[in-house]
């Protein structure tokens, strides 16, 4: 049991990584590649006197904080990856070709028309302006109540979150869950307070 213990906190310590201590910029190249690795443990550490420098301290000397990152944890590293692997995918479907399936047209098209910054400034808040005025037109709960259906349906998440996820009882069923999601300005105070310049510019 003692021995399985071990094993579990070396895979999470090889799979969380561990906070760098620096800094400075970090080439892709120099930076451990995600996943699990026998590299990232230091061999020079006794593991029965400190197991997680054992087990991350390689990751540790080996890894920088790139300048745009408040932390580096290999779960960051592998997701910044994933992004990168995964804006190659768009930028491939948007860029053309015969070779387009009708996927990757409505995936290119798509991408494409998000990334028109020029077509974005220059249509403002006009594709939202049917929205918006939905909202004002709302007078009283049975309005509201009709307003956040209608917002649940087209993609909003105002009040309550509705999803389904695995049961935390049971981790053989997948459940509904309902949550609170908010409104979208961080807290209660962005509403009410009259007396703070920057919460009223944010209303």
């Amino acid at each position: 049991m003692r021995l399985f213990g071990r094993l579990l906190i070396l895979l999470l310590c090889s799979a969380l990584g561990g906070f760098a201590q620096t800094t400075s910029p970090a080439s892709s190249s120099t930076r451990p590649a995600p996943g699990f690795s026998l590299d990232t443990i230091d061999k020079s550490i006794d593991p029965c006197v400190d197991f997680y420098q054992y087990a991350c301290g390689n990751w540790i000397k080996n890894s920088e904080i790139p300048p745009d990152q408040s932390q580096w944890v290999s779960f960051v590293e592998l997701n910044e990856r994933n992004r990168d692997i995964e804006r190659g995918i768009l930028e491939k479907a948007a860029a053309g070709g015969a070779g387009r399936n009708g996927v990757d047209q409505r995936i290119g098209d798509l991408y494409g028309s998000c990334m028109d910054e020029k077509a974005v400034d220059a249509k403002g808040i006009a594709p939202l302006q049917p929205e918006l005025d939905r909202i004002a037109a709302v007078r009283d709960k049975g309005a509201l109540i009709d307003e956040i259906a209608h917002l649940r349906l087209v993609g909003g998440s105002s009040l309550f979150s509705f999803y389904s996820a695995s049961d935390l009882h049971n981790a053989d069923a997948v459940i509904a869950y309902i949550d609170q999601a908010g409104l979208s300005l961080p807290d209660r105070d962005y509403y009410i307070k009259d007396d703070n310049p920057k919460m009223k510019e944010m209303r």
